[in-house]
């Protein structure tokens, strides 16, 4: 829902002046990040838990304005960081009564919020500009969801290929394709501030292959080869047969190319939500050799 209102000058300043004013009042000192950048305002803690490709960690990350200057993320009284750089919180009293006067109700989960336009840094804010809009949830959470997406730190595939390279697939033999448990599992990152956390998953749902050789295939993790298994027998749920040698190719390979889709999910704040799919991709040479003819007389 993108409903939205301005109220500047006349009467709808009027009405909103006392308490712009008073939440002016009541903000405290300026919240300038970049000569205080411990202030708790100033900083999203990043959390990422351990996991077979490496251990897990912590970081941080924060906000900045159109000018690139880092800037408080949430402001005590005037609320998240949002739309046109201003600050959003929910519409209570006099702002709620203003807002549905002029755009109407609006359903659950819908609420109206006020945001708050200024400078955190000097501490200016002025009252004679106010913004009002409908959001569905929390503009908190969407900017810490898109920060904890943003350090999901997805792998890249894994390429497994039976035989492993660099020993060279045969014409006509049966290739095997998998990608590594080391990789095929959900990342997560958590991500808060003022009291906040939101939590981003995202999980391998595909791979996309490109065999170099012009096939391409759609699969999921794909079967492991184990040792004693026919070499004859094509993989059961991923694999591709070459049907011609690899030395006209540029560089005398073929170039298989693996891309997992991700899908992006997260929580938190009491609600929950998805983004769009994220892909990471790799590639690996390989050679693809005919077999030698094996002549015997009896």
């Amino acid at each position: 829902m993108t409903r939205s209102l301005v109220a500047v000058g006349g009467a709808a300043v009027a009405l909103l002046l006392t308490n712009a004013v008073a939440a002016q009042a009541g903000l405290g000192d300026p919240v300038n990040c970049t000569a205080n950048p411990t202030n708790p305002a100033c900083v999203i803690q990043i959390g990422t838990p351990g996991g077979s490709e490496g251990g897990g960690g912590s970081g941080s990350s924060g906000c900045r304005n159109g000018a690139g200057e880092t800037i408080p993320c949430y402001v005590e009284g005037k609320g998240w960081l949002g739309e046109s750089y201003c600050y959003w919180q929910k519409a209570t009293g006099d702002d709620l009564k203003f807002a549905e006067a002029l755009g109407g109700k609006v359903d659950p989960p819908g609420y109206w919020y006020v945001g708050s336009c200024g400078d955190p840094i000097t501490n200016f804010w002025p009252p004679g500009l106010i913004l009002y809009r409908v959001y569905d949830s929390n503009p908190g959470l969407q900017r810490l969801a898109q920060e904890a997406i943003r350090h999901l730190n997805l792998p890249a595939p894994r390429i497994r290929l039976n035989p492993a390279p660099p020993a060279p697939q045969v014409v006509y033999v049966p290739t095997w394709l998998w990608i590594d448990d080391a990789v095929w599992s959900p990342r997560s990152a958590t991500a808060s501030l003022a009291g906040l956390s939101v939590t981003a998953v995202g999980t391998p749902t595909t791979v996309t292959w490109s065999t170099g050789d012009g096939g391409t295939k759609e699969c999921g993790q794909g079967t492991a080869w184990k040792a004693g298994t026919d070499p004859r027998k094509a993989s059961p749920d991923c694999g591709h047969t070459y049907t011609s040698p690899s030395r006209r190719s540029s560089g005398g390979t073929y170039t298989v190319t693996a891309t997992i889709t991700w899908r992006i999910t997260w929580s938190g704040g009491g609600t929950s939500g998805s983004e769009p799919n994220l892909t990471s991709t790799t590639s690996v040479s390989v050679q693809v050799l005919e077999a030698s003819a094996v002549n015997t007389k009896s």
